[in-house]
């Protein structure tokens, strides 16, 4: 009888200490100093998904790349800036600015497609007013816009032209 006491204490220890380290796995670290909609380089959260965010373009798009294929996923969680492919367009269209877009590419939405157009922002971590940048990409036609806004200097970079609707979504 002693044994089966001794053994049933061992099994529940057992539990416990197992599912204390689970426990301290699973959890995230999500910086303080994160907006509403926005996550941190270090956060480990998974985006909440809504079906504006998620739909697919009702025209046919020009082929898949790193954008098309990972709507709703953070820039950061998807190494972003390591496509080879988009590296090249985005250098040869931002020009000199292309690395200071990149380190304040800090506070970052899931990418979103509002209108067949794909949206990515990103922004200063600790300074969103301060330096922000929006990258459009137009599915349909291959072409990439980007908005860098540098303490209310705005600067708008075409690659084949500027892609229609874009105010109505910055609104």
């Amino acid at each position: 009888m002693k044994k089966m006491i001794y053994g049933a204490m061992a099994l529940t220890l057992l539990t416990t200490v197992l599912s204390c380290k689970k426990e301290a796995q699973t959890q995230s670290s999500v910086s303080k100093d994160t907006l509403a909609t926005v996550m941190t380089k270090d956060s480990t959260v998974a985006p909440k998904t809504d079906s504006a965010v998620t739909k697919t373009p009702s025209t046919s798009a020009v082929g898949e790349n790193i954008i098309t294929k990972n709507v709703g996923k953070y820039p950061h969680d998807i190494k972003f800036f390591e496509d080879k492919n988009i590296t090249e367009r985005l250098k040869k269209l931002v020009g000199n600015q292309y690395e200071e877009m990149v380190k304040y590419f800090d506070v970052t939405t899931p990418i979103s497609l509002e209108h067949d157009i794909y949206i990515l922002k990103g922004c200063k971590q600790h300074d969103c007013p301060g330096y922000s940048t929006k990258i459009y990409y137009d599915s349909k036609n291959d072409n990439l816009n980007v908005s860098i806004d540098n303490n209310g200097k705005i600067s708008d970079f075409n690659e084949k032209g500027k892609i229609a609707g874009i105010e109505a979504l910055n609104e």
